[in-house]
């Protein structure tokens, strides 16, 4: 899928505040239509990137991780702190104690991967704690 930010393209989709977007799985045996390769396992067709920025900058690739949706309680912790490219580096500097956790539920007979905003308390001695 391709968004358009208005000054180029860019692969994957930007998801805003408080939208949600939904996905379809592709269909298992289509890699295997391919000489020498196999079926997809439901595990690799669950898999999602996420990142902070889109993956085409640097940033986008610093802040990108990678969940399964096969198993309700995984999570992810993506840092803002990394976007120093995009938001300068006195405010990532700002956002240091700032997470965005994406956990993956369960709603209803679906999997969803939620996210939330974290703040941490940095301690001098380097311990992270709860704010």
């Amino acid at each position: 899928i391709s968004v358009d930010s208005g000054r180029s393209e860019m692969s994957g989709d930007l998801i805003r505040s408080m939208e949600q977007v939904s996905y379809g799985l592709d269909v298992p045996f289509r890699q295997g239509k391919y000489a020498h390769r196999r079926a997809a396992t439901m595990e690799e067709l669950l898999r999602m990137r996420v990142g902070l920025a889109p993956l085409s900058t640097r940033d986008g690739i610093e802040s990108m991780k990678v969940i399964c949706l096969s198993s309700v309680g995984d999570f992810i912790r993506l840092s803002p702190s990394k976007l120093h490219l995009n938001l300068g580096s006195e405010i990532a500097t700002e956002l240091l104690s700032v997470r965005v956790l994406g956990i993956v539920a369960s709603d209803g007979p679906t999997r969803v991967l939620r996210f939330s905003l974290m703040e941490k308390q940095i301690s001098t001695s380097s311990h992270l704690g709860n704010a």
